[in-house]
């Protein structure tokens, strides 16, 4: 590569590199063709170490601010804990950088919804009224001027893609289900007896009913109205990884399968890691793990006037590190699919 191309490549840097979505997110960036990856961090100051034992060519340093400044990246992937977001993204943004951030940090639009779902008072509301809600199907040249970008959330990312092409039928008056199912991957690498192979083996149990932090963003989200009850439920699967959701809706008329499928088709039909599969068929995890995509099947009940919808991702990727990259290449005019397919 001559020398001009190596400078017109944007400098990146990566906070929670060690993260399993931080690893994926290194691993994607590492083979981008217009991006140099000047530095990578964990996200506390542990020692210095390979990113994961697959990846022992990448090192991530301990992380300190001064450290990230010296590195002169213009553009920061934040995979930390939603606390350590909320205060950093200030700083790098006040220092001129675009942040893309995976935790929760920036997502819900009402300040006082922080403490109660997240559990702290947010420093900078001013900042949740100027991010951009990464759904990378749904941004309509946002992203091009973004300097921060929300990562939408694992669970939220399969429920949405799998909704919002058909909210204009749903009945708000009837309750919409989404029942979920994700691989422990999604928990993170904290240490936690809950999470440990001894308890998910041959295991299967529902968490956090009425208290998941995605909830309220799957509201806010779905832009269905103060009338439609909302019930998400999340289970955790005994796999690594991979979200399997199964939506239950009604509809405020009798929908046919061609409705359906045109509505999906005006949404998805040029979002090159969305497949939305023919009536009747219903996708699985096999189909996605590992994978950048995610796959939405339907099968109509009662004549039409109820559905229930299948999605499925995997959520290290198309619910994190893919989904972020996707932001990142739009942001930067890049290819949609550059280093992702």
């Amino acid at each position: 590569m001559n020398e001009s191309n190596v400078k017109s490549r944007k400098r990146v840097a990566i906070v929670g590199a060690t993260g399993y979505s931080g690893a994926e997110l290194t691993a994607i960036m590492a083979r981008h063709a217009e991006v140099e990856l000047v530095a990578l961090f964990s996200s506390s100051s542990t020692a210095r170490g390979p990113v994961t034992p697959t990846l022992p060519q990448f090192i991530a340093e301990p992380f300190s601010i001064d450290a990230l400044i010296a590195a002169q990246p213009e553009i920061v992937f934040l995979a930390t804990p939603n606390e350590v977001s909320a205060g950093l993204a200030p700083q790098l943004l006040d220092l001129g950088m675009r942040v893309i951030d995976l935790s929760g940090a920036f997502r819900l639009e009402e300040p006082s919804m922080y403490p109660t779902w997240y559990g702290f008072d947010h420093e900078r509301p001013n900042l949740l009224g100027e991010a951009v809600y990464g759904l990378t199907e749904y941004c309509n040249g946002e992203l091009k001027n973004a300097r921060l970008v929300a990562n939408p959330g694992c669970y939220p990312t399969s429920i949405l893609l799998a909704l919002r092409p058909l909210t204009f039928a749903i009945d708000r008056e009837q309750p919409v289900i989404c029942d979920s199912k994700s691989g422990v991957s999604g928990a993170g690498k904290k240490a936690d007896v809950n999470f440990s192979f001894a308890e998910l083996f041959g295991n299967f149990k529902a968490y956090s009913v009425g208290q998941h932090r995605h909830e309220p963003e799957i509201r806010q989200q779905l832009h269905l109205g103060d009338r439609a009850p909302v019930v998400f439920v999340a289970h955790l699967l005994p796999v690594h990884r991979g979200i399997l959701s199964t939506i239950h809706i009604g509809f405020t008329h009798p929908m046919s399968e061609q409705q359906i499928t045109d509505a999906y088709t005006r949404a998805y039909d040029h979002a090159p890691f969305v497949r939305v599969l023919p009536a009747g068929q219903l996708p699985e995890l096999k189909n996605v793990v590992n994978t950048p995509r995610a796959e939405i099947g339907f099968q109509l009940l009662h004549g039409g006037r109820r559905a229930v919808i299948v999605s499925v991702l995997d959520n290290l990727l198309k619910g994190a590190a893919s989904q972020a990259v996707q932001n990142f290449n739009r942001m930067c005019g890049f290819p949609e699919t550059e280093a992702l397919i």
